[in-house]
């Protein structure tokens, strides 16, 4: 808990190490003054996403390239050096560790020598370092690919192989030396959802550490205003509003009553040409998670004036906010600050 209030407000690196590789979907070369820049807008936290599967050689052992390797090394390192917290985790690898039962065994195999490689390369690093041991694992294509349903066998099958799979990673991540004996993981339920992780089949890994688990969450929340680009939704009301106060209560019930604390690693507001409502929203939902002292990251993924999910917080190349996207930055910033006094 003491993390996570110092975690604040972040912002995610999206489309960029999750991409086939750092340029490949747009987004610049990544750069230490990037980083500083965002300690100075006010964010103590950024989320790395990663994807590993693409820069592997072949099961079993799944050797990570070194150029690959090295470069996200560097830029963890930038990111360490700016004073931030930071998450590095096993992004769009869903492809070789979905939860099936009958994957379970190869995607055990993947993490656990993937997580071996990371937590080794990184285990001097301190515990402002933090592993996030997937992102949304989920059974793509399927009916229940973004939805959990108690009432269907696969999805509480798949809900058995999220289990073990973030155990075997944890366990990958203990066993790789120095600070990973006690780092802080976070561990992710099936399709990284709110609802994925209130239902009891749900269940963290066994720890040998003490008060090292988080629970990672993804909520863009009311999806007709956050996500949806076929909506016309571009006010922030009373409806959107319950929705938030009402997850943020079941993942309070669940968790954090209970000493587990929780992570909101993605989150954010399309633009629509919707200032207004983009701080609204982003004052009232930061402001409703820091009384809980769950700490929201926001997904940046460089993107505006397009036809798809325009996300785009900070201008890598200008190192400035957005003016389009001055009012969630503005919101965002307000809200945590109104929700810790």
């Amino acid at each position: 808990m003491e993390l996570t209030e110092q975690m604040k407000i972040g912002w995610n690196l999206g489309n960029t190490f999750d991409a086939p590789d750092e340029t490949a979907w747009g987004n610049p070369v990544t750069t230490a003054e990037l980083f500083d820049t965002l300690k100075q807008l006010g964010f103590n936290t950024v989320r790395i996403p990663v994807s590993w599967s693409g820069h592997t050689d072949r099961a079993p052992e799944y050797a990570i390239d070194e150029t690959w390797m090295d470069r996200v090394e560097t830029v963890v390192d930038q990111a360490l050096d700016a004073g931030l917290y930071v998450i590095v985790n096993a992004h769009h690898d869903n492809g070789v560790y979905y939860p099936a039962p009958d994957n379970a065994e190869r995607a055990k195999e993947y993490l656990t020598a993937v997580w071996g490689q990371i937590a080794a390369r990184f285990e001097d690093r301190d515990h402002r370092l933090i592993f996030q041991t997937m992102n949304e694992p989920r059974i793509e294509g399927s009916a229940y690919e973004w939805n959990v349903d108690a009432r269907s066998d696969e999805c509480m099958a798949a809900l058995d192989v999220v289990n073990e799979l973030n155990q075997a990673a944890l366990d990958a991540i203990r066993a790789g030396g120095g600070y990973n004996a006690d780092r802080f993981v976070m561990v992710c339920p099936y399709a990284g959802s709110p609802g994925g992780a209130l239902l009891s089949r749900f269940q963290l890994p066994e720890d040998s550490a003490e008060d090292r688990l988080l629970l990672s969450i993804h909520a863009y929340t009311p999806y007709d205003l956050c996500l949806d680009t076929k909506s016309a939704a571009d006010e922030f009301n009373d409806s959107g509003r319950s929705q938030i106060a009402k997850m943020l209560e079941s993942l309070d019930y669940m968790y954090i009553r209970k000493g587990v604390p929780v992570v909101i690693d993605e989150m954010g507001c399309i633009d629509k040409d919707d200032g207004q409502a983009r701080y609204d929203w982003a004052q009232y939902y930061t402001s409703a998670a820091a009384a809980y002292g769950i700490p929201c990251i926001w997904w940046d993924n460089g993107a505006l004036h397009t036809n798809g999910e325009n996300f785009g917080l900070v201008d890598r190349r200008s190192l400035e906010v957005y003016d389009e996207s001055m009012s969630a930055y503005e919101g965002l910033m307000d809200g945590v600050a109104g929700g810790r006094e």
